[in-house]
Formats: structure tokens, C-alpha cells, sequence
């Protein structure tokens, strides 16, 4: 395929698995080759075919590999979405974003922000870095909850698919979002636009001022405020939830300080809050035929009742909170050294939020959970990138990051809560968690890619990483009025046999009829642990492109991805101490199980084509690609009240992915994308058993009774088997200089598992997502219609069963995370 001035190669490495087995790869890898074949042979003939040969597609620019360059120049899989196309789709986040692009998948859960590419994502612990990462504006956002910051003012959404170490760094194992934020202009422009959704309430505005206050410096300042009044009834308050409140402020100022240097500076503040969730019960079911249910148990007890239907109510009793807070600052200088380009990125970046959690998700008053946590940021990138259109073309960098984490969970039990009836010593008392870790990270990273000649271009790149990882974490029973531990042994073991919670206070063998003080000492008991960990990979890869002819492009790529280790603070038990002291068997238990998980690693072969057609009317991209996971970090409840890490030893996730553009009529521009995948847990022995089910897996602590289960030949959560996505943008000139405008966005997601530990009542149905704008523009005001869901489908995001449903009342009960319902807005825009 024929090159722009700036071509911009990609990298990977030799693979060290087989290609797709025969059982996968035979209908996607024929339909792959035909695809090839028909792409070349339209592109030969497309002077022949196209009567219309002067209607071209509009070039889509992106920087997925650190150069701006034509998306179809690009040999990787990427989608791409400009901030015309997000403006006109009313993206106002991650959640609205996924709707537009095939293969990635994102949902929030009780306890934290997921987002999946190709079935692989990060679960529910605040210590993971995220599988999929995020970038904006060269900045890594890698903790989970700013995965729902807001988006405004956008150049440009890029989703690359796959491993990205090399050039993205140690935890893009995934994929990575690389977000590009709107740039100061250099003639004077502005917007101010308004929304008001119907059914619920929501405000929205957004205004924006930009243009040069001298001849060398130029600013842009954005602003968004959004208000929402909340798509569930918590028929319990009489209140409409989750209500927002959201705000963000950016000002970027760009400076070309002299001939050859150009300086950039942005500043970023963003606030999101809510009151509520979007979580009610769905799925209400002894796990003993013809017992109470969960609904039953509490109305038996005298307690608030429940309703398990999907119907957009729930019933919870305490007026849940939760307030986040974003600053970044960023600082980019880029430096002319004759044709070669220095390039040096620096940000800052800290968020914190605090949450109040009633985490039993019922009416009755059980676990409410506050939630806090603060992370701050350093990072700094320098890059050298030689001149393109040479014979060899290279780009190498260093790369250093810290950051410090801090996070806090308080359960507080107070009098007349519901448990103090069976459990009076845990009047008054609270279960608190503290947590800190910090890192440090650098990194070296280099490619070169040879032209051999006009038709072959081979490119080799690496990164070489090294991390250090420090943390503690200390689970203490405490007075709730203090928040200060608390010497009580009996309300330790209340909370062992409630929640499963291995507290610091634990520390001995209950006797009945024994004073406390004369309790046995239990080996590996307490929960007072730290830890550190010192990491390093070498992530090579390898690409070879060969250019078909001026419209065609094969690519064959082979890459590995690593994602670092570390420690967790989600889980109630740190490993085991159920022998006494001295006893030989405790002495082989792993006192530090549920704290510590691995580093996991990918291997990655792809292969693809990049199609221009009808002579530029058209596209027709797609590729085909097997990666396997070793140690893939897992995360999953514990029946109790928390979440046990872990590593899937071997995962499998292949399939094919189709997208491209077709310039219907001169008006009329159609994208579309198709995704299948195959995922498969090739050897998963040690995942957390869902309520009811059999014991299959391992012997964890040596007693000969199996503690887990056997997920191996299972898919995972959130991998439909296919994924359809199709927009159909119209534009129309009318008289008096009015256009008219539409956009229809359609998604069809396959059927696919949503619960955390894979119970089979967690499949959801196949749904259908339709969005669709349509209005009136002139030069400065339009004004226009905006429909989301529109087929007013009822989609679940995310199930788990709620906390002492199984354990105490041996119940199968889900809360689950649902979607919004149709919305319609009206939208005015004024430009200037």
C-alpha cells in the first residue's frame, strides 16, 4: 500500500505457539482468504467499476503508533472515531463509546470500572492495573475508576486490539484506548451547545472558546457540566437513582517557541459524582428446592423485602454516595534536530474518590462499605524518531513512571443493624482495611523498520521494562466512632463466620467455655501483611508488511505482551491458618495466597489486510488473530463479602475482525465492523466456585477436601461470540444554506456469560443497541434530535451474588449492573 510522508511503522516479534488450531481457524481463516482474494480483485478493477470514481473517502488520521499517519497505513487492527463522529453520537464515555466499536467491552461492578478487548480485562481489585490501557494525550490512565471520567472535546478516539507493550508499555496486554484531546486553533473559534433528555431529566452543556492571543501562541479553553436525574426507582426512598453530577474544565495553550520548537501545556480538572446505582435485583433462587429464597428469609425476619424482576427498581436503604475527582497536568515539547524528531512528554496525574456503598443491595440494613482511595502519578516519555521515507526508519525511547496508591474500606456494624441479632458482639464494632502501595518503573524501547523495497517493509522492535512494587495491607476489627482497632477476639471471629474476613484480631483457636486471653495461637493468623517485587521483561515483536499493490496491504505480525504483579487489597484472606502453631502442616500453608498474584505475559500472531477500493469509495480491513495468556490475573468473589486474586495458568482467545467504510452516494457514508471470537480457558483449575456449584479443582491448603473450581474449556465473561457494529451517516444541503443531518448507529452483541464466577444463570440474551441523530445545521446553529437505545433493550452489564446470600441464608441471589433505557434528547448548538 502506498505511503504518506509519514508512514509509521509497527513492531512485534517471533511467536512461540502454533498458529490457530484447524478447529477455529478453518471457516474464519477461508472467509479471511476469500476476503483477500475479492479485496484484490475489486481494487484491480476499480477504475473499471466505479462510474462515481471521483467520490473518495475522507483520510482518517491517527497516532496508534506514536507518528500521525493514514489509519490505513496502519498494520495492527485499530478502530478510529473523530471528534466530528463522537460529538454527533453524544459519546460521553467509555460506556457510550464501546456502542461504536466492535470487541471491547466495559461495565462497572460493585467495587470498581472494567474494561475488556477480546475477552481480556482486569477484575474487580483495586490493585490491578488495567489490561486495557488507556492513554490521553500520551498520558497512562491505569487505575480503574478513571475508566469512567468523562469525554469532551475530542480529536480522536484509536482502540488498538491486541498486545501493545512495545510502544504502550507494560499493562496494554489487551488493547489500548489512545485518546486525543482537541488542540488549539490557529483562527479564532468557539461553541456553546445545550442538551435536555426527556425521560430523565438530563442537562447537558458544553462550551468552548479557542483561537491565538499572539502570533506564535494559541489556547483553547473547554468546559462541560452535565446533570442527571437517574433512570432507576429505589422504590424503598422514593428516590430516582443514580442521579449525576458531573463538570470538567480543560485550557491547553500550544507555543512554537521558535523555528523548531513547539511547546504544549494542558491542564484538566474533572468531577463526577453520584447519588445511587444503577444495580437491582435480578435472579432470586434457593440453592435447595423448595426452601425460602433471599426475598423470602428477609420478609421471615421482619425485614424490608425485595423484588428480583429486571424492571429498573430496586430497593436499597441507605443513600449511597460516591464523589471522584481528576487532576492532570501535561507538558509536551517537541524539537526539530535537522529531520530527525525529539519528542519529551511529561504529566502529572492524581484522582481520588470516596464512596458509600451499601453493598448488601436489599432494603435491610447489613453492609454498608465507605471506600476511599488516592493515586498519584509521575511520568515522563522521551522519544527520538528518524526521518521517514529512508531506507531504514527507527524510533527508540526511554520511558519512567511512580506512583503512590492509597486505599481504605470501612464496614461499620452498628446497633440495630440486621447481623447484631444472631451476632451481638459485633454491635458497634467495624471491619477496616488499609492499603498502600507504591512503584517505580522505567523502560527502554526501540523499532526500526527496513524497506527493502517499494513492496516489502519489515520492522523490529522491543521494550525492556523493570518494576519495583511495595505495599502493606492490615485488616482490623475497630471501633466505628474512631475508626481505631479494637482487642476483641469474639468479634473477630464473628466476622470470620459472617464475612469470611480474616482479621489482624483472629489470631487463635475459639474454645467454648475458655476465657479468650487463654485461646490457642493459630500459625499464619492475623492480617497484617506486606510485601515487594522486583520485575523486569523483555516484550520483542516482530512485523512484515507487503504492499499488493497501491490500494492493498498484508501484514503478518508476531508480538508479546507482560502486565506486571503486585499485591491485593480486595481480599478478606491473606491464605490460611488453620493449624496451630508448630504443627508440620501449617508450616507448608501459604500465609500470603489472596495477597500476592503474578505477572502474566501473551503471545500474539496476526495476520490482516488493508483494502482501499473503488478508487477510495471504499475500505475493506480484517484480521485474524490467536494469543495465548500464561498467568492471566483473575479476580473473583469469595461467597463471603470480597474478592480472592489469582492466575489463570493458560487462556486462549483467537478470532476475526472485519471493519471499513463505503462511500455510498456523495451524501451517504457507511461504516461497518464485524468481530468473532473464540475464548478458552485452557487451564483454569483454581477459580472461586459460584453458589450450589460442585467442587472440582484443587487441594489449596493439603487436607484432601477441593476448595476450588475447574473452569478449564469454559469461555469467559463478556466474550460473545460475535459482535456487529454498522453507522450510516447522511448529509443533505437544503435551500437558505441548511443542511440536513443523520446518523444511525446500530450494534448486535451475540449472547455472552456477565457474572463474575460464571454461573450459568448469568448468560444474557443477544441484544441490539440503535442510536440516531438527526437534525438541522447551518454555518453557526444547528440544532437536532438524539436517540440512545432506541430499541429500548434491557441489558444487564454485570451480575454477582449478593454478599451472605449464599453463605448464610444459601440463597442464589444476583445484584446486577443494567444499562439505561431509551432516552431521546434535544440538542441546540451555537458556533462562533
Amino acid at each position: 500500500m502506498h505511503k504518506s510522508a509519514s508512514f509509521q511503522q509497527s513492531i512485534g516479534r517471533a511467536p512461540q505457539k502454533a498458529l490457530p488450531s484447524p478447529r477455529f481457524a478453518l471457516r474464519p481463516l477461508a472467509f479471511a482468504v476469500g476476503m483477500a482474494s475479492l479485496s484484490v480483485g475489486l481494487s484491480a478493477q476499480a477504475q473499471v467499476t466505479d462510474p462515481a470514481h471521483h467520490l473518495r473517502l475522507e483520510e482518517v488520521i491517527v497516532t496508534a503508533q506514536k507518528r500521525v499517519e493514514s489509519l490505513q497505513d496502519v498494520p495492527l487492527s485499530v478502530s478510529a472515531i473523530t471528534g466530528e463522529q463522537l460529538e454527533a453520537s453524544g459519546i460521553e464515555n467509555l460506556s457510550d463509546l464501546t456502542v461504536h466499536m466492535p470487541n471491547i467491552h466495559f461495565t462497572e461492578t460493585g467495587f470498581s470500572t472494567q474494561v475488556r478487548v477480546r475477552g481480556i480485562g482486569s477484575d474487580n481489585s483495586q490493585g490491578f492495573e488495567q489490561s486495557v490501557g488507556m492513554y490521553i494525550d500520551g498520558i497512562y490512565y491505569g487505575r480503574a475508576q478513571l475508566f469512567r471520567a468523562p469525554m469532551m472535546d475530542m480529536e480522536r478516539a484509536e482502540l488498538l486490539r491486541g498486545p501493545q507493550s512495545t510502544l504502550f508499555g507494560k499493562n496494554s496486554i489487551a488493547g489500548a484506548l489512545n485518546l486525543t484531546t482537541a488542540k488549539p486553533s490557529s483562527d479564532f473559534t468557539g461553541s456553546v451547545s445545550a442538551s435536555k433528555e426527556m425521560n430523565f431529566n438530563t442537562w447537558e452543556v458544553n462550551g468552548m472558546v479557542s483561537g491565538p492571543v499572539s502570533e506564535d501562541v494559541r489556547v483553547r479553553l473547554a468546559a462541560r457540566g452535565l446533570s442527571d436525574d437517574g433512570y432507576m426507582a429505589n422504590t424503598y426512598l422514593n428516590s430516582d437513582q443514580p442521579q449525576r453530577d458531573e463538570s470538567a474544565l480543560r485550557l491547553s495553550v500550544d507555543w512554537d517557541a521558535g523555528d523548531n520548537l513547539n511547546l504544549y501545556f494542558k491542564a484538566e480538572q474533572s468531577e463526577f459524582d453520584t447519588i445511587g446505582r444503577a444495580i437491582e435485583i435480578t435472579y432470586d433462587q434457593p440453592l435447595i428446592d423448595g426452601q425460602p429464597t433471599y426475598a423470602d428469609y428477609l420478609e421471615i425476619l421482619s425485614q424490608p423485602s425485595i423484588d428480583s424482576e429486571l424492571n429498573y427498581e430496586r430497593q436499597v436503604n441507605t443513600l449511597e454516595t460516591s464523589t471522584n475527582k481528576i487532576n492532570n497536568y501535561t507538558f509536551k515539547a517537541d524539537y526539530d534536530i535537522g529531520d530527525y524528531a525529539l519528542t519529551a512528554i511529561t504529566g502529572k496525574l492524581n484522582f481520588n474518590y470516596h464512596e458509600l456503598c451499601d453493598c448488601d443491595f436489599v432494603a435491610a440494613d447489613i453492609l454498608n462499605v465507605n471506600l476511599y482511595e488516592d493515586y498519584d502519578q509521575f511520568s515522563q516519555e522521551i522519544r527520538l524518531a528518524s526521518p521517514v521515507g529512508e531506507k531504514i526508519e527507527w524510533l527508540a525511547g526511554v520511558f519512567y513512571q511512580d506512583y503512590t496508591q492509597t486505599f481504605v474500606d470501612q464496614i461499620d456494624i452498628l446497633e440495630g443493624n440486621f447481623l447484631t441479632n444472631s451476632a451481638p458482639m459485633m454491635s458497634n464494632t467495624g471491619l477496616r482495611r488499609d492499603f498502600i502501595q507504591e512503584s517505580t518503573a522505567w523502560a527502554l524501547f526501540a523499532r526500526a523498520t527496513w524497506n527493502a523495497n517499494d513492496e516489502w517493509h519489515i520492522t523490529l522492535g522491543a521494550r525492556y521494562t523493570e518494576e519495583t512494587k511495595d505495599a502493606s495491607k492490615v485488616l482490623n476489627i475497630i471501633d466505628p466512632s474512631t475508626s481505631e482497632p479494637l482487642n476483641d477476639p469474639v468479634a473477630a471471629y464473628a466476622y470470620l463466620s459472617l464475612f469470611l474476613a480474616e482479621s489482624e484480631q483472629a489470631r487463635y483457636i475459639p474454645l467454648p467455655n475458655t476465657d479468650p486471653s487463654n485461646w490457642p495461637v493459630l500459625e499464619n493468623s492475623g492480617h497484617n501483611i506486606s510485601g515487594s517485587r522486583d520485575e523486569s521483561a523483555f516484550t520483542p515483536l516482530l512485523n512484515i508488511e507487503y504492499d499488493i499493490n497501491g490500494d492493498s496491504m498484508a501484514y503478518a505480525s508476531f508480538t508479546t505482551g507482560f502486565k506486571a504483579g503486585g499485591f491485593d487489597p480486595r481480599s478478606n484472606s491473606v491464605g490460611y491458618f488453620s493449624a496451630p502453631a508448630g504443627t508440620a502442616s501449617g508450616a507448608e500453608l501459604n500465609p500470603t495466597l489472596y495477597f500476592e498474584f503474578e505477572e502474566e505475559t501473551a503471545d500474539a500472531i496476526e495476520l490482516g489486510m488493508k483494502n482501499t477500493l473503488l478508487d477510495g469509495r471504499a475500505e475493506l480491513n480484517f484480521s485474524l488473530y490467536h494469543t495465548t495468556y500464561h498467568d492471566l490475573q483473575i479476580s473473583q468473589f469469595d461467597g463471603g463479602v470480597g474478592f480472592n486474586v489469582g492466575n489463570a495458568k493458560e487462556v486462549l482467545v483467537q478470532g476475526l475482525e472485519v471493519d471499513g467504510r463505503f462511500l455510498v452516494t456523495e451524501n451517504l457514508t457507511a461504516r461497518y465492523g464485524i468481530s468473532l471470537l473464540d475464548f478458552e480457558y485452557k487451564d483454569f483449575k483454581n477459580g472461586n466456585c459460584y453458589p450450589g456449584q460442585t467442587r472440582d479443582g484443587v487441594d489449596l491448603n493439603g487436607d484432601n477436601i477441593l476448595d476450588t473450581c475447574d473452569y478449564t474449556g469454559k469461555r469467559g465473561v463478556y466474550t460473545p461470540d460475535y459482535t456487529v457494529n454498522l453507522s450510516l451517516d447522511y448529509y443533505r444541503p437544503l435551500d437558505d444554506g441548511w443542511n440536513l443531518v443523520a446518523l444511525l448507529d446500530l450494534q448486535q452483541v451475540a449472547e455472552q456469560q456477565v457474572h463474575v464466577n460464571l454461573d450459568p444463570n448469568g448468560d444474557i440474551d443477544p441484544y441490539t443497541m440503535m442510536g440516531l441523530r438527526l437534525g438541522m445545521e447551518s454555518e453557526n446553529i444547528s440544532i437536532a434530535i438524539l436517540g440512545k437505545n432506541l430499541l429500548n433493550e434491557e441489558v444487564v452489564s454485570y451480575s454477582g451474588n449478593a454478599p451472605l446470600s449464599d453463605s448464610q441464608f444459601n440463597t442464589n441471589t444476583f445484584y446486577s449492573f443494567v444499562r439505561r433505557p431509551r432516552t431521546v434528547a434535544l440538542e441546540l448548538k451555537i458556533k462562533f
